[in-house]
């Protein structure tokens, strides 16, 4: 059968499809939210795929199909398949090597920032982020606008650097800011890049558009970019403070009718999911969720690393994304506390918020 043809009887449902070539290896990895469509695109008009498309779609044979529930179903299972199999046609999960981190060392008098390929032992460690532009501009953005110090080695300056002197430095090595003074703005950086509230954001903002309203194109331009990175940084953040300490949820998504599907997620990782049917009272469907959470208690109380990988990170970032923008999806925190023997009550209460999002 004709590939046109074999992708124009797939269901209309989501799923994940690979791409073989000729010796049945697979080349390409993606999700769909409707299978038909997504596959049948490839084999359609060429002129409207990119060069690199159009190599791959020369070189399949074949194509294979897992059927998902729900999109999010499918977004970590492409996830996952791309990290085990590593595609050569996959080119955004696959590398684990172009991430970076954050690092600021707190045991130094004077803390900087400093764009690391691995996490360090000493300081605080932030991210991974998987653009390694993104993180060394955001970086230098934030000690621009912060004025954290640049240099690697502090020496005594009466008349400070140039960084000073444009005003991107509080030039401590001229003894013209204390240490507690200092260290507020050091703390200033690291709520930023925990995902915390800032006014960061809105102040180069105000710069840009100020350069902009005086016909400053270039600095217009600069501002533009160092936004860019920094809402980069600070969406990270946002994605490893929601997903990050271990936390526990419970997601339901409408699949259609009174057909659901739930997730019991700890951290970024789906430890059990299965596909409910709401028949007559929502109570029975209440009952048996907590009945799920619980027979899953000691996945969900043990503990592991607070901080999220390299490995965990696009995990975490899809489900932080799904669950903020996705309207037929609801999730609740599930403390550790509610997985008490004693308190139930609180788990039953939680449920019950849950399926009434719905």
């Amino acid at each position: 059968m004709h590939l046109k043809d074999k992708a124009k009887q797939l269901p209309e449902l989501p799923g994940v499809y690979m791409m073989k070539d000729a010796q049945n290896n697979i080349i390409y990895v993606g999700k769909a939210k409707n299978l038909k469509n997504r596959v049948s695109q490839y084999f359609q008009n060429s002129s409207k795929h990119s060069p690199k498309i159009i190599r791959m779609v020369e070189g399949i044979k074949d194509f294979d199909i897992i059927l998902a529930d729900t999109e999010l179903e499918a977004l970590l299972l492409e996830c996952r398949m791309i990290k085990d199999l590593k595609p050569i046609y996959n080119s955004q999960l696959k590398n684990h090597q172009r991430y970076v981190f954050i690092n600021i060392n707190m045991e130094e008098q004077y803390p900087t920032l400093e764009v690391v390929a691995e996490k360090r032992d000493k300081g605080l460690n932030f991210g991974p982020y998987n653009s390694l532009n993104s993180a060394e501009r955001g970086a230098n953005a934030i000690k621009e606008n912060i004025r954290l110090r640049y240099c690697r080695s502090l020496s005594s300056k009466h008349s400070g650097c140039l960084n000073y002197q444009l005003g991107f430095c509080s030039a401590p090595c001229t003894g013209e800011i204390s240490d507690i003074e200092y260290r507020r703005l050091v703390d200033q950086a690291v709520d930023f890049l925990k995902g915390g509230k800032s006014d960061l954001i809105k102040q180069l903002d105000g710069k840009m558009k100020a350069a902009a309203d005086v016909l400053d194109f270039d600095k217009a331009v600069k501002y533009r970019d160092d936004l860019k990175a920094l809402k980069h940084l600070m969406y990270k953040g946002k994605t490893i403070k929601f997903t990050g300490d271990n936390r526990c949820m419970a997601v339901l998504e409408r699949i259609e009718g009174s057909q659901y599907k739930l997730f019991i997620i700890k951290g970024s990782r789906v430890i059990y999911k299965e596909r409910l049917i709401l028949a007559g009272d929502k109570s029975q469907l209440q009952q048996h969720i907590v009945f799920l959470v619980l027979k899953n208690r000691e996945q969900l109380q043990k503990h592991e690393a607070a901080t999220i990988d390299k490995q965990d990170i696009d995990q975490a970032q899809i489900v932080y994304s799904y669950l903020k923008n996705k309207k037929e999806c609801s999730y609740i925190v599930v403390p550790q506390s509610w997985l008490k023997k004693k308190e139930n009550l609180k788990l039953e209460q939680g449920i019950m918020k849950l399926t009434n999002m719905l």
